[in-house]
C-alpha cells in the first residue's frame, strides 16, 4: 500500500485502484504522444495488423458475433432466464421509458445517426451479394437487409452479453464492477491479482479507444454538417474545436452525475431524434412507399438473417466483410465493457429474460424503423436525381464516389423544407448523442478503475472524459484526410483481444449460473457478500462508522443460501479451505429401524473407515454455553432447553417429529457443527481417511447433498419386525407401528447411490459391504487422492 503509485494516488486526492488507473492512463498517454511524435510509423503498424485481422481472420469476428447472439437468446429462453440481475427480491430502479432511453443513447444512438443513410446507399450502389445489379430494386432490399443486420440483433448481442456478465457478477455475486469479475469462476481470488488487473486495463483502454473512434466519427459528421449549413471549412483544426466542445460538455455532464446528467440528456436525445425521424418520413418523396418499404424490410431481414450471420464474402477473399462487418463487430466489442456495465447498472433488478428480450428486441425494432425511414427516403431521393435507370444520383456521388460519408445526412436534408433549422437540430442531436456516450462512458470507466460504484472524486470521471477527447484528437489531427480510415484501423486492432475476453465471459456466466442456481426448479440462488478491492477495503476499515463486516476481499457466498440441488459449487478460497479440512471421502449411512445399519457401520469400520453416529456426536457437542445451542434456543424457544443449559432431547424430538419444517430447520443448524467435528476426527487419523456418518434421518432431513456417497441399508419388513420383537421385546403390533414412522425404504433408495439388502446372515452382509467397498469406495478414494495430490 506504500508503493510509488499509491503515494502519487494519495497525493492527488484520488480514490481508485492505483495499479489499474495509472497503468490505463499511461497506455493512453503513450499512445497520444506516439501519434503526435511518430504518426507515420504508428499508423503503419496499426494498418498492417488491421489488414491481417480484417482479411485473414475476419471470419473469427463473424462467427463470434453469431455465437454471442445465439448465447443470449438461448440463455433467455432457458430456466436461467427467470434469475434477476441482483438479489432475488430486487426491483428495477428506472421506468421502462427511462431505461430504454439511456440504453439506446449509450449504445448505438450516435452510430445510426452517422450510418443511417450512408450504409444503405453504399450497399445499394455496390451490392456485395453475387448476381445483384447496382441501383436495382433487389439491391435496395439487400442494402436494407445488410444495414439492419449490422445495427440490430448481432450488434446488441455483442453489447448485452458483457452486460449480463456485469449485471450478474456485480449485483448477484457482489463482485467489483470490473470485467475481471466475470472471470471469478476461473480465476477465483486472482481477479485481484496481475491477471485480473491486466484484464481490467485492457477493458478500460479499449473503452477509451472505442469511444474515441465514435467521437471522431461524430466530429467528422458535425464538421460536414457545419460545412453544409454554415459554410465552415472541413479541416482538422475545426474538428479539433468540435472535439473540444463535445469533450467539455461531456465533462460537465460527468460532474452533474448519473441522474442529473446522463438521464436528462438521454430523454432529450430520444425525443428530438424521433422528431427528426418523423420529419424525414413526412417530407420524403413518397411517405407511403417509405412505410411500405420499412415494413417489407423487416420480413426480408428476418428471412435473410441466417445467411447474413455467416456471410464472409468467400468469393471476394473476404474484402467486403473485412471492410464492413469486421469493422462493425470490432468497433462494437470495444464499446462492450462500457455499454455492458452501463446497461447492467440501469437494469439492476430485472430478470435475464427481461434484459435480453428488451435489450435485443426494443433497440432492434427502433433501429429497423430508423433504417427503413432514412434508407428508403434516401433511395427515393437518389433515384429522383439519377440520369436514368440503373444509375446513381446525387447521394451516390457524394457518399460512394467522393467517399464523403459524413455528409450523407445533411445532403439528404437539403432536399427537404426548413433545411436550415432542421439541419441545426440534427447537429444538436448528433452532438448530444456523443456527449451522452462520453459522460456515461467516463462514469463507467471510473467505476471499473475504482472497483466499486460508491461516490468517488469527480475529477476521476473528468479525466476519463478528457482521455477520450485526447485519443480522438491524436488520431484525427495526425491522419489528415485519412481520418476515417485511421479510426477504423485502430479500432479493429483494439477489438480483437476484447472479443476473445467477451467469449470467455459468456462461458464464465454460464458456469456461475450453474453454480448458484443448481440443477432443478425452483431456482434459489446463492447470496454473495459484497467484495471490494483490497485498497478500498483497507480504506473503509480505517473510516469511522463503517461496518467492515459487511465487506470481504475474497469472493465468498453466504453459508446456508446454497440452491436446493447444489450441483456446481463455486471454487472460492473459503470453499477450498473447507474442502481441505474435510475427510478425503465422506459417506452418509442411513436405514430404517432394525435394518442393520449399525452392523453395516461396524463392517465399514473394520475395512478402515472412521464411523461416527450423528446423534451421539450431537449430544457431545450440545453442551451448555455452545453457540449452536443458543441458536437452537433462539429458533425453537426456551422450552427445548433445560434450566441447567442442556438440550431437552425429549421436547426437541417431540417438536421435530410433529413438524417436518422444524426437523429440517434443526438439522440445518446443527449439521455443519457435527460435520466439522466428524471431519476433524477423520483428518486426525490421516489425510486419506474415509468418514462414515451414521444418520438415521438422512432422507427426512434432506442431507444427501452433504455427502460424496449415500449408502442405504434395507431389509424386508417382516424381517425387521421379527428383529424388533426379538431384540427390543416389543409386541408385533408395536413393531409394525415403529416401521411406519419416518421415511420408507423407497424414499431412502431414491437418494442413495447404493442400497445394501440385509435380509440374510451376518456373513452375507459382510460380503455385500466388502463388494460395495471394492466397487464404489476404493475407486472414489483413489480418484480423490489423485485430484487432491494426497499420498
Amino acid at each position: 500500500m506504500n508503493s510509488l503509485h499509491t503515494r502519487v494516488h494519495d497525493a492527488l486526492g484520488l480514490r481508485t485502484s492505483p495499479a489499474i488507473f495509472f497503468t490505463s492512463a499511461a497506455v493512453i498517454v503513450l499512445f497520444t504522444a506516439a501519434m503526435g511524435l511518430f504518426p507515420g510509423p504508428v499508423q503503419e503498424v496499426f494498418g498492417v495488423v488491421a489488414g491481417w485481422l480484417r482479411y485473414d481472420i475476419g471470419w473469427f469476428y463473424t462467427l463470434s458475433a453469431t455465437l454471442l447472439a445465439l448465447f443470449a437468446v438461448l440463455l433467455a429462453c432457458s430456466r436461467y432466464g427467470r434469475i434477476k440481475l441482483g438479489d432475488d427480491d430486487a426491483t428495477p430502479e428506472y421506468t421502462g421509458v427511462a431505461w430504454f432511453g439511456m440504453m439506446f443513447a449509450a449504445g448505438v444512438g450516435a452510430v445510426i445517426m452517422f450510418w443511417g443513410i450512408a450504409e444503405p446507399m453504399n450497399h445499394y450502389a455496390n451490392p456485395p451479394m453475387p448476381g445483384t445489379e447496382p441501383f436495382s430494386d433487389q439491391a435496395a432490399l439487400q442494402a436494407m437487409d445488410i444495414a439492419n443486420f449490422h445495427f440490430t440483433i448481432h450488434m446488441w448481442a455483442i453489447l448485452l452479453v458483457p452486460g449480463l456478465c456485469f449485471g450478474y457478477f456485480t449485483y448477484k455475486r457482489k463482485l467489483p464492477p470490473r470485467v475481471s469479475s466475470a472471470f471469478q469462476p476461473l480465476l477465483g481470488d486472482r481477479i485481484h491479482g496481475p491477471i485480473g488487473k491486466a484484464i481490467d486495463v485492457i477493458s478500460v483502454v479499449s473503452t477509451v479507444f472505442g469511444l474515441a473512434v465514435s467521437t471522431g466519427l461524430g466530429a467528422l459528421q458535425i464538421n460536414a454538417g457545419m460545412n453544409y449549413v454554415l459554410g465552415t471549412p472541413v479541416a482538422g483544426w475545426v474538428q479539433a474545436l468540435i472535439l473540444a466542445v463535445i469533450t467539455a460538455a461531456g465533462v460537465c455532464s460527468v460532474l452533474a452525475g448519473m441522474d442529473s446528467g446522463v438521464k436528462r440528456l438521454s430523454y432529450i436525445n430520444i425525443v428530438v431524434a424521433v422528431a427528426l425521424m418523423l420529419f424525414v418520413l413526412m417530407f420524403s418523396i413518397s411517405t407511403n412507399d417509405v412505410l411500405r418499404g420499412t415494413v417489407q424490410s423487416v420480413g426480408s431481414f428476418v428471412g435473410h438473417l441466417p445467411v447474413l450471420s455467416t456471410f464472409n464474402d468467400v468469393f471476394g477473399s473476404g474484402r467486403w466483410s473485412g471492410d464492413w462487418t469486421v469493422f462493425y463487430w470490432a468497433w462494437t466489442v470495444t464499446w462492450a465493457p462500457f455499454v455492458g456495465m452501463f446497461v447492467a447498472k440501469i437494469s439492476r433488478g430485472r430478470t435475464i429474460r427481461e434484459f435480453v428480450t428488451a435489450g435485443l428486441g426494443l433497440p432492434s425494432i427502433f433501429t429497423m424503423i430508423w433504417m427503413g425511414i432514412y434508407g428508403y427516403s434516401a433511395f427515393q431521393a437518389d433515384r429522383a436525381t439519377a440520369a436514368g435507370p440503373g444509375q446513381g444520383g446525387d447521394l451516390t456521388r457524394t457518399i460512394v464516389e467522393e467517399g464523403n460519408v459524413q455528409a450523407a445526412l445533411f445532403q439528404h436534408l437539403q432536399g427537404m423544407p426548413l433545411y436550415l433549422p432542421v439541419a441545426i437540430v440534427a447537429l444538436v442531436v448528433i452532438t448530444l448523442f456523443f456527449v451522452t456516450s462520453i459522460d456515461s462512458g467516463a462514469l463507467v470507466m471510473d467505476a471499473m478503475a475504482n472497483g466499486h460504484e460508491d461516490p468517488a472524486p469527480r475529477r476521476q470521471g473528468a479525466f476519463w472524459a478528457i482521455s477520450i477527447g485526447a485519443v480522438c484528437a491524436a488520431i484525427i489531427l495526425t491522419a489528415g484526410e485519412n481520418g476515417l480510415d485511421a479510426l477504423q484501423e485502430v479500432i479493429i486492432v483494439i477489438g480483437f483481444p476484447v472479443m476473445l475476453l467477451t467469449l470467455v465471459q459468456a462461458a464464465m456466466l454460464l458456469q456461475a449460473l450453474r453454480e448458484d442456481a443448481g440443477a432443478a426448479r425452483p431456482i434459489r440462488t446463492r447470496q454473495w457478500k459484497q467484495v471490494l478491492p483490497a485498497e478500498e477495503y483497507h480504506r473503509r476499515a480505517q473510516e469511522d462508522g463503517v461496518d467492515i463486516q459487511e465487506y470481504v476481499i475474497r469472493p465468498e457466498f453466504e453459508p446456508g443460501t446454497e440452491p436446493e440441488f447444489d450441483t456446481h459449487t463455486p471454487n472460492t478460497w473459503h470453499q477450498q479451505r473447507t474442502v481441505a479440512q474435510r475427510a478425503l471421502l465422506t459417506l452418509g449411512l442411513t436405514g430404517g429401524m432394525a435394518s442393520g445399519r449399525t452392523a453395516v457401520g461396524e463392517e465399514l469400520e473394520r475395512l478402515g473407515a472412521v464411523v461416527v453416529e450423528f446423534d451421539d456426536l450431537l449430544d457431545e457437542l450440545l453442551v451448555p454455553g455452545a453457540p449452536v445451542l443458543d441458536e437452537v434456543r433462539e429458533v425453537f424457544g426456551d422450552d427445548v432447553v433445560r434450566a441447567d443449559g442442556t438440550l431437552d432431547a425429549r421436547a426437541m424430538n417431540a417438536l421435530i417429529d410433529a413438524s417436518e419444517a422444524a426437523r429440517s430447520r434443526f438439522y440445518e443448524i446443527v449439521s455443519p457443527l457435527v460435520r466439522a467435528e466428524a471431519d476433524a476426527r477423520a483428518k486426525a487419523i490421516g489425510d486419506d481417511a474415509v468418514l462414515v456418518v451414521d444418520l438415521a434421518l438422512l432422507a427426512e432431513t434432506g442431507s444427501a447433498r452433504d455427502f460424496d456417497q449415500v449408502l442405504a441399508v434395507s431389509a424386508p419388513a417382516e424381517v425387521r419386525v421379527q428383529r424388533l420383537v426379538d431384540e427390543r421385546h416389543v409386541t408385533r403390533e408395536r413393531a409394525w407401528a415403529l416401521l411406519d414412522e419416518g421415511a420408507q425404504d423407497d424414499e431412502r433408495a431414491a437418494i442413495a447411490d447404493t442400497v445394501i439388502e440385509n435380509g440374510g446372515t451376518r456373513e452375507e452382509l459382510r460380503a455385500a459391504v466388502e463388494a460395495y467397498w471394492a466397487e464404489k469406495v476404493a475407486p472414489a478414494v483413489e480418484a480423490a487422492r489423485i485430484a487432491g495430490g494426497v499420498g
